[in-house]
C-alpha cells in the first residue's frame, strides 16, 4: 500500500460561499471585463456581473425559493447558466445541473430523486424535455422558466421586492451547507446525486489555483463550451471568476474554431476528443493558431489522453496539463502543474489531498473537498467512503515523487477466457488517437481472445465521398483501420493484442444510450446492442 500526502496550504480565497468571489471583484476590480461574446458587443463587468447575480437572486427569493431548496439547471452552457448557478449560490439554494443532452428518463429521474421544485431550462425544448418527464414523476411539477424567454429579466424585475438588508441575510450561507447536487453519468445502473458543499468547492479551488495559479492570471481570458453540468467545466468557471479571468461561453461546439480565433484565450479547458478535433483541423499542423493564437495553456480533463496528443501541443509551445479528478471530490484530486509536471501522470494531489493505492491497486482519496455523501443513498455512500477514504473505482499507481498514473478502472478489466487480465483503457486510447476513429470498444470478457468495435467519426467519412455499402465491407477502411489497431497493440502484450474488429456503420452516441453524457462508454449497453457483431468475431469462420 502507497500513500502521498500534499500539506495544505492556508486557503487562499479567504471565503465561505461560492457566490462570495463575485461581490469581492466587484469591489476590487469594479469595472474589470468579467465576461464576454465571441463577437459583437456584450461585454460584462464584475460590477455588471454581481448586480444582475443579485437581482436574480433577490427575484428568486420573492418567487419563493427557500435556503436549502432544490433547482433544476437544464441548459447548453451560457452565460445566463453562470448567473443561474451564481444568483441560486447568493441565497443558499441547491443547484442541480442536467445535462441538455439528457434523455427524458434521466431528467425525470433527476427532478424526482432531487426533489427540484424549480428547473430553468434553456429553451423550447428542454422545457418539452422537462414537460414530458414531469408526466412520469408524479405530484406537482416543476416551476419551469427559460432563459431564452426572458426570464431572468422577469425576475429581476421582481428585486425591489426584497429590501437589501434581506437579502445580506440569505448570502450568509454556511459553508457546510449542500451548493449543489450533481448527478453522475454512472456507466451502469440509476445516476447518483453527489453532494457538494461550498467547503467542498471552495477546498478544491483553493488546491487547484495553488497549483495552477499562473495559468489563470489575472487579465487572461477563457473559452468554456464543454457542459457545464460536468464538474470539469464548472471548476473551470469558478477558478476563472475566482481569478478574474475573462470568461467567454460557446453554447455551440461547431463554433468552437471561430470562438477561438475571436477570443484568443490563454487557457483552455479540453477534454481529449476535442484536443484531437482540433489537431486534426490545425491549418497547416499549426497549434498555436488552432487555439486562437496566444493559448499558454491547456488543461485536460474527463478521460485520459494519448501522450503522442500531449506532444503535439507541447512541441508548440503549449503546456498541457492533466489532472485526474471526480465529481465526488468536487473538481480534480490531482493535477500536473508549472512547478511540477510529469507527462504521461495525472500529477501531484492537490494541496490538502491525500492519494493511497489500495492493495488491490484502487485509488482513494481523502481530503476536505471530498463529499460528504450521495443525496438520498446511504448504501451508496457507505460503498463510496470507507474510514475517510473515497473509493474511486479507478486503478492506479504512486511513483516515489508523488505522481499518480491512471492505469485503468475495476470495471473495465477484461478477464478472457484464459485468464489474461486486459486493461481496455490503454487500447482504446490509443485507437481513438487515430483521426478516423470516433470511439473503440474492446471486448473479450470470458472469449478466447481480446477483439474490437470501432466506430468512425461521419465528418471524415462524408469528407472521403465513399460509396454507399457497410463500412466494414470496405477494403480501404478496413486496411486503415488495421494499421491503427496494429500500432495500438504496440503497446501490450501479446494476449493482450486485439486479434479481430468490427467497423460499426453507426455512432455510438449520448442519445442513443451508449455513451454518457461525459462521453464514457456504456459497456454494458453496447454489449447488448451489438452482441451479434461481437458473437461474429468469435465465429470459427471470421
Amino acid at each position: 500500500m502507497r500513500e502521498y500526502h500534499t500539506p495544505a496550504v492556508a486557503a487562499a480565497s479567504g471565503l465561505s460561499s461560492m457566490a462570495d468571489p463575485v461581490y469581492r471583484n466587484a469591489i476590487e476590480h469594479p469595472s474589470a471585463v468579467a465576461f464576454a461574446p465571441s463577437d459583437g458587443p456584450g461585454r460584462v463587468t464584475a460590477t455588471e456581473f454581481a448586480d444582475r447575480v443579485t437581482a436574480v437572486g433577490k427575484g428568486l427569493i420573492a418567487a419563493g425559493i427557500r435556503a436549502g431548496d432544490r433547482v433544476g439547471l437544464l441548459s447548453a452552457t451560457r452565460y445566463e447558466w453562470t448567473v443561474c448557478d451564481y444568483a441560486l449560490w447568493s441565497i443558499g439554494a441547491v443547484s442541480v445541473p442536467v445535462y441538455d443532452t439528457a434523455s427524458v428518463e434521466q431528467v425525470a429521474w433527476i427532478l424526482r430523486d432531487s426533489g427540484a421544485g424549480w428547473c430553468l431550462v434553456g429553451g423550447a425544448d428542454e422545457a418539452r424535455v422537462v414537460e414530458t418527464a414531469t408526466r412520469t414523476i408524479g405530484g406537482p411539477p416543476p416551476v419551469v422558466l427559460r432563459l431564452d424567454g426572458g426570464a431572468l429579466d422577469r425576475l429581476a424585475e421582481r428585486a425591489a421586492d426584497v429590501d437589501d438588508e434581506a437579502f445580506a441575510q440569505r448570502r450568509k450561507v454556511p459553508p457546510e451547507s449542500v451548493a449543489t447536487i450533481i448527478y453522475t453519468s454512472g456507466t451502469t445502473g440509476p445516476a447518483k446525486g453527489v453532494a457538494i458543499t461550498h467547503d467542498n468547492f471552495l477546498s478544491n479551488l483553493d488546491g487547484f489555483l495553488d497549483r495552477l495559479g499562473p495559468v489563470f492570471a489575472p487579465g487572461g481570458a477563457i473559452v468554456l463550451f464543454l457542459p457545464l453540468a460536468h464538474i470539469f467545466t464548472r471548476t473551470m468557471q469558478c477558478a476563472a471568476v475566482l481569478r478574474q479571468v475573462r470568461v467567454t461561453h460557446l453554447p455551440r461546439t461547431a463554433e468552437l474554431a471561430a470562438g477561438l480565433a475571436a477570443v484568443r484565450p490563454t487557457v483552455l479547458p479540453l477534454v481529449p476528443r476535442y484536443m484531437e478535433k482540433l489537431r486534426d483541423a490545425a491549418p497547416g499542423g499549426d497549434a498555436v493558431a488552432a487555439l486562437g493564437g496566444r493559448c499558454g495553456a491547456i488543461v485536460v480533463g474527463g478521460a485520459p489522453h494519448d501522450e503522442q496528443l500531449g506532444h503535439f501541443y507541447r512541441s508548440a509551445g503549449i503546456a498541457v496539463y492533466e489532472g485526474y479528478g471526480l465529481t465526488e471530490v468536487a473538481g480534480p484530486a490531482t493535477i500536473n502543474g508549472p512547478d511540477a509536471s510529469r507527462p504521461g501522470s495525472v500529477g501531484r494531489p492537490l494541496p490538502g489531498v491525500s492519494v493511497r493505492i489500495a492493495a488491490d491497486g484502487e485509488v482513494l482519496v481523502r481530503g476536505d473537498c471530498v463529499f460528504g455523501g450521495y443525496h438520498r443513498n446511504p448504501a451508496a455512500t457507505a460503498g463510496a467512503l470507507v474510514d475517510g477514504w473515497l473509493h474511486t473505482g479507478d486503478i492506479g499507481v504512486l511513483d516515489d515523487d508523488g505522481f499518480l498514473s491512471i492505469t485503468g478502472r475495476k470495471k473495465d478489466l477484461v478477464i478472457t477466457a484464459g485468464g489474461k487480465n486486459v486493461d481496455v483503457t490503454t487500447l482504446e486510447s490509443r485507437l481513438r488517437a487515430h483521426p478516423l476513429i470516433s470511439q473503440a470498444v474492446v471486448v473479450g470478457d470470458r472469449r478466447p481472445f481480446v477483439s474490437c468495435l470501432v466506430a468512425l467519426d461521419p465528418a471524415v467519412l462524408r469528407e472521403r465521398n465513399r460509396a454507399d455499402g457497410p463500412l466494414d465491407r470496405d477494403p480501404v477502411l478496413r486496411a486503415e483501420i488495421q494499421a491503427a489497431v496494429t500500432e495500438a497493440n504496440r503497446a501490450v502484450s501479446r494476449p493482450e493484442s486485439i486479434r479481430a474488429f468490427r467497423i460499426l456503420d453507426g455512432e455510438l452516441t449520448v442519445s442513443g444510450g451508449e455513451l454518457t453524457a461525459s462521453l464514457k462508454i456504456r459497456r454494458e449497453t453496447v454489449n447488448a446492442r451489438y452482441r451479434e457483431e461481437i458473437d461474429a468475431m468469435y465465429r470459427p469462420d471470421s
